[in-house]
């Protein structure tokens, strides 16, 4: 039974639940980010609006401005370490999603899925005790995480886009999801590697929503969101907490 101080009580749950209710829950998820990344969330932002009313006002262009917009705010907010990530996340999921499913790039909604189940379910339940925790450099089990995690991601999601739905663009659909997994699975372990997966599914995301645009299957949004993304990723790289050259590789 859970003890009333456990750091995953119930009653810390509902604590962290309420919170997102709160004033203060967003004054805490927008503060104190480097200068660095208030200055690329308002050159993203400025670059999504710009993208999304440039193919006109439309349904489409809204959620994909939204979702686009909410999922580049989440992965700043993970750079600098703030719980928010976890309902920004989760709404911008069911967006991306929309336009993803509409484009026939199903192992982008598998990935989607992934992220809200995986990374912003967990924060929103657990909040800072996911956070708090010690960045770690690359180890045995890391390594692992990464093989293990993106071949069975890769085969699961080749499948669904070839056997269950059927996608224009399966393989780089795949790919690009698959290598997304394996960069979530070393978020869940707070491995600082992370980032390197993540910049090379933001360079394979950019060619698979750049060819889904070129094939008229979207607008040019979501290209532009994962070109904003790879910006996020050289800051997590090399100018926060996570970057990985000021972390010991640890032997186990």
């Amino acid at each position: 039974m859970l003890t009333k101080n456990a750091m995953f009580s119930a009653a810390s749950i509902r604590r962290n639940i309420l919170d997102i209710f709160t004033f203060q829950y967003y004054r805490e998820g927008f503060s104190d980010w480097s200068q660095l990344s208030r200055i690329w969330w308002v050159i993203g932002l400025i670059v999504i609006l710009v993208t999304g009313f440039t193919n006109g006002v439309n349904l489409m262009s809204i959620i994909a401005m939204l979702g686009g917009a909410l999922g580049f705010t989440t992965t700043l907010a993970i750079t600098n370490g703030k719980r928010l990530n976890g309902l920004l996340g989760a709404m911008s999921v069911f967006l991306i999603s929309y336009v993803a499913w509409v484009s026939g790039n199903y192992a982008d909604i598998a990935l989607q899925l992934g992220y809200l189940f995986l990374l912003d379910v967990p924060v929103i339940l657990f909040g800072n005790a996911w956070q708090d925790r010690e960045i770690r450099g690359m180890d045995l089990t890391g390594r692992k995480i990464t093989v293990f995690g993106f071949g069975i991601s890769f085969l699961v999601l080749l499948f669904i886009d070839t056997s269950i739905f059927i996608s224009p663009r399966p393989l780089i659909d795949a790919t690009a999801a698959a290598i997304g997994f394996t960069g979530a699975f070393l978020m869940l372990g707070k491995y600082s590697a992370q980032y390197v997966l993540w910049s090379l599914q933001g360079v394979l995301s950019v060619v698979l929503w750049g060819v889904t645009a070129f094939q008229g299957d979207a607008n040019w949004v979501l290209f532009a969101t994962y070109i904003l993304y790879m910006g996020n990723d050289v800051l997590g790289l090399f100018f926060s907490p996570w970057r990985m050259f000021n972390l010991k590789e640890s032997k186990r």
